[in-house]
């Protein structure tokens, strides 16, 4: 039987330490990002092949001018992963679960107060 863990995700728009990830947002500033939750304590799933399929969800606690824009999956030939949902602060990530795989979703987030820019956030998705 799979779990459905929930996942936290927390934007800065300034350089952070550990355990936030440091990353250049897409107008060059950098920014800050972490996960909490998951199947790790830190935005990563970890599922069992053949336990049936999986459901996260993941939630921006950032603040308000922060706004999930977008996802890519990387790493999943097997198309085992979508999105569902069309909200600016939480998504769900679906994963079949029934193919191996060693895959990374990304969230993508877009400061609305600063001129839109984006950054992506990046944790792995592994299916034993």
């Amino acid at each position: 039987m799979p779990n459905t863990p929930n996942i936290n995700l927390d934007v800065r728009n300034f350089a952070s330490g550990a355990p936030y990830k440091n990353v250049a947002a897409s107008n060059g500033q950098t920014y800050s990002y972490c996960y909490t939750g998951g199947d790790d304590g830190n935005g990563g799933l970890d599922q069992t092949v053949g336990n049936g399929r999986d459901t996260a969800l993941v939630s921006l606690i950032a603040d308000q001018r922060y706004e999930i824009s977008g996802h890519n999956f990387l790493n999943d030939p097997n198309n085992q992963l979508s999105w569902s949902g069309n909200s600016k602060r939480n998504g769900n990530i679906i994963d079949a679960n029934n193919a191996i795989a060693n895959a990374e979703y990304c969230v993508i987030v877009t400061d609305t107060g600063n001129g839109n820019c984006t950054i992506v956030c990046d944790p792995p998705i592994i299916n034993r």
